[in-house]
Formats: C-alpha cells, sequence, structure tokens
C-alpha cells in the first residue's frame, strides 16, 4: 500500500467516525417506560382449556415418514373395499341398453312413509317409482336408467302430496297449475 492509499484510508476513517458520532444521539425515555412495558409483555396464566384450545387452532409442522403414510393409506383403502354396503337403489338400476344413462333421484324428506317419483318417462302415473329410504335418516333415493334427453318429474309424498325437487337444475310449469322440475340426462350423465 502507498502513501497515498494510507492517507485516503485515514481520510475515510476519521469521516466515518464524525458520520457516526452525527447519529449517535441519546435517548432519554421516561422512567415509567419500562415497567409499562413489562406490564404489556408479562403473560397471564391461562387456563388448561385456553391452552388445550390454542393448541388446537395454532398451526404446527406434522412430520409423516412415507412408510407410515403408505400405511394409513393402504388401512383406508382395505376399509373401503371390506366393509359391506346397504344395498341401495343402485343395485335396482341395471342398465341392459347400452345408450342408456343411471341417473339418481335424491329428496329429503324426513317426515314422509312413502316417496315415489313419476314424470315424463314413467308416463305421469301417480304410482310411479318408488324411492326408498335405506338408512331411515328421510334421505329418499332412487335410480333410474333412462335414454340421454331432457325430463320433467316430480315427487309423489305420501301418495298426495306432489313436490318438485329443491335440486333440480330447472322447474317449469306444467299448464296445469303446478310446476315440475326438470333433469338433463346426456350420455356423459346427467346434468
Amino acid at each position: 500500500m502507498t502513501r497515498t492509499d494510507e492517507v485516503f484510508e485515514m481520510e475515510d476513517e476519521r469521516r466515518t467516525r464524525e458520520l457516526l458520532e452525527t447519529l449517535r444521539v441519546d435517548v432519554h425515555a421516561p422512567a415509567e417506560l419500562r415497567s409499562a412495558v413489562l406490564r404489556e409483555i408479562a403473560e397471564e396464566p391461562r387456563s388448561a382449556w385456553a391452552r388445550t384450545f390454542s393448541w388446537w387452532v395454532r398451526p404446527h409442522a406434522v412430520e409423516v415418514r412415507p412408510v407410515f403414510a403408505g400405511l394409513a393409506l393402504a388401512a383406508v383403502v382395505a376399509f373401503i373395499a371390506l366393509v359391506p354396503r346397504a344395498q341401495g337403489p343402485a343395485e335396482d338400476a341395471a342398465v341392459t341398453d347400452p345408450g342408456q344413462v343411471v341417473t339418481r333421484f335424491v329428496l329429503v324428506a324426513p317426515e314422509a312413509a312413502s316417496v315415489r317419483l313419476t314424470g315424463d318417462f314413467a308416463s305421469w302415473s301417480p304410482e310411479g317409482i318408488e324411492l326408498r329410504d335405506v338408512r331411515g335418516t328421510g334421505l329418499w333415493t332412487t335410480d333410474v336408467a333412462l335414454p340421454p334427453g331432457v325430463y320433467q318429474y316430480t315427487f309423489i309424498v305420501n301418495g298426495t302430496d306432489w313436490r318438485i325437487d329443491p335440486t333440480a337444475v330447472s322447474q317449469v310449469d306444467d299448464g296445469f297449475g303446478r310446476v315440475n322440475s326438470v333433469v338433463i340426462v346426456s350420455p356423459e350423465g346427467t346434468v
């Protein structure tokens, strides 16, 4: 290093020290600030319920070994495959014509003793197609094999109460003062 470089370096150090001295300012905080800060950060003891709730709602990192994840997945698949299912309407709708599409009709009616389905595919017969409440929960279902097309239908609850499907894609006036539900059956499935 040359003498000139040493002079420039010493000058830089002197200027840096002067700059630091101008930035250094003594700050005098009020005496009560320390006690106020300590009061704010002091944590009150929480109940066991509050600590448990906090643990359940706070995110946690979870590490899972791949072998255990695989075993859990295998157990779920085995459970689904081996647990017997209740026989429901899906087994009734055997599709004999490959051009037909199995369409499931569902009505939630826990107060109903019987539910039937009628529509232009059932010649609007009041006997219609029987729905079943397999589990006794008020969820009435049936599967009907239909060729692709647009169909109007309604449910008949307890033999006298004609009801529209609240989940239908559309409803139309039937021309006799009532409303019918509409289902669109495409080759890919029900819309």
